[in-house]
């Protein structure tokens, strides 16, 4: 059977509310019949300062899915380990759903370096990228690309673990849940 499946990966430390107005956004466009976020172990293009153990992450995404009403985690990258290539995500997505249209969400930040991607021209092949704005009010897109607008909400998990740090207001940043449990946890305040 052929399902439309959004995958929306990151690292997601914390998740917070600007990736749940996209991901709000995306799924709402799409309607896909699975939406799946995908927490990176490691991402090959990012720096890993203030790493955080992936069951936290995956608990936030957890909080975070039951206030959207949609969604769910896909562990893959996690339970693989090292570096985390979408290419080989969408392969092993594949392998459990071969008739499937893939949707694959990216910022601009991305977008802007996708030639950088491990095997690009295939995985351009087996997908299509959803590209969010992000810094810009319009994103313009190659023509087998989807270009969504969404509201600017300039906030960043970095934004987030340096207020926590910091002993500053996270409210409304994360949602209630996400942030009740950081304060549970005591994650990021050092």
């Amino acid at each position: 059977m052929s399902h439309s499946i959004v995958l929306y990966g990151g690292q997601f430390n914390p998740i917070h509310t600007a990736h749940m107005a996209v991901a709000s956004e995306v799924y709402h466009y799409i309607k896909p019949d699975i939406f799946y976020f995908i927490p990176s172990f490691m991402s090959p293009l990012k720096a890993h300062n203030d790493y955080l153990e992936a069951s936290y992450r995956i608990k936030m995404i957890e909080y975070a899915i039951k206030d959207l009403g949609f969604g769910s985690i896909y562990l893959d990258e996690i339970e693989r380990q090292g570096q985390s290539y979408t290419y080989d995500t969408v392969m092993r997505l594949l392998e459990q759903y071969p008739d499937s249209k893939i949707y694959f969400v990216i910022g601009t930040d991305q977008y802007d370096q996708l030639d950088r991607w491990y095997k690009i021209t295939q995985l351009k092949s087996l997908i299509t990228f959803v590209i969010v704005n992000r810094d810009k009010a319009i994103q313009e897109v190659e023509s087998d690309m989807i270009a969504i607008t969404i509201p600017r909400i300039d906030i960043s998990s970095t934004l987030i673990r340096n207020r926590v740090k910091n002993g500053e207001n996270i409210q409304v940043l994360v949602s209630p849940n996400v942030e009740q449990y950081i304060r549970e946890e005591g994650l990021y305040e050092h």
